[in-house]
């Protein structure tokens, strides 16, 4: 544990600029010790550093990201609070388990979520010039990160793509119940990459982009619910958890 925390914390990613509309300047939003503790957290657990199921011992996050552990506690609140730790007794605080029975619970909220929000976007006619250049915008950094073959930057420019895709429905009570998710959804596509092409990756999501340009709703709902639900669940995730947890084993020894 302490030398997975080491290595996030050397090989953190800065912090992505709030995007702001097409053509404008992009704010910097500033980062607390808690922002970068959770960042760090979340970072680790994408790149597989951390695993599901691993203990994260607030003192030695703390000692390793060279902070008190004031901010550290309060970043473990946070993400407990998502869903991202758990905290139970006689166990300490862990990395939240990816099993096939979270994942399908997961993917059957995400498919309610995204595929009413993409729909509402067709139908108020949000899906045409503004809203393709948006998602179009984070299919580049998507791109980009596959080229750096970066997991947790993917995984954050995954997740920033489907963000945008349902701010585009209108609904900020939607998008507030999706956010709920967003750190999960980081860490579990950060795994992904550890079994599924990044290619593979852009490929999909530069589908969705080309389907919801043409605005069918029915062509638009059948595609979110093949990405985010048939084709997620071709990975195996406990397989590739166990994996990698026996490299880490071995490279320890």
């Amino acid at each position: 544990m302490r030398e997975n925390v080491a290595r996030l914390a050397r090989g953190q990613s800065a912090r992505r600029p709030e995007p702001t509309g097409p053509g404008d300047w992009e704010r910097l939003k500033p980062r607390t010790l808690v922002d970068q503790a959770v960042e760090a957290i979340v970072a680790g657990a994408a790149r597989g550093l951390i695993l599901p199921g691993d203990r994260i011992v607030e003192a030695e996050v703390a000692r390793m990201l060279g902070i008190s552990r004031v901010p550290v506690r309060e970043a473990l609140r946070l993400l407990e609070s998502q869903g991202v730790v758990t905290n139970t007794p006689y166990r300490g605080i862990r990395l939240m388990e990816v099993s096939a029975e979270r994942i399908d619970q997961v993917i059957d909220v995400r498919v309610a979520l995204e595929v009413r929000a993409a729909l509402a976007a067709v139908r108020s006619g949000r899906h045409r010039d503004g809203g393709i250049a948006n998602l179009e915008q984070a299919l580049g950094e998507l791109s980009l990160m596959a080229a750096r073959r970066d997991a947790y930057g993917l995984a954050m420019a995954d997740t920033e793509f489907h963000r945008r895709l349902c701010s585009l429905g209108g609904n900020a009570v939607l998008s507030m119940l999706w956010e709920s998710l967003a750190r999960q959804l980081t860490v579990i596509v950060g795994l992904s990459t550890l079994g599924k092409s990044m290619r593979r990756i852009i490929a999909e999501h530069q589908t969705l982009v080309e389907v919801f340009r043409r605005g069918d709703a029915d062509e638009l709902e059948r595609a979110l619910e093949e990405h985010i639900g048939w084709q997620n669940r071709e990975v195996d995730y406990q397989r590739l958890v166990a994996e990698r947890r026996g490299q880490r084993q071995t490279t320890a020894c």
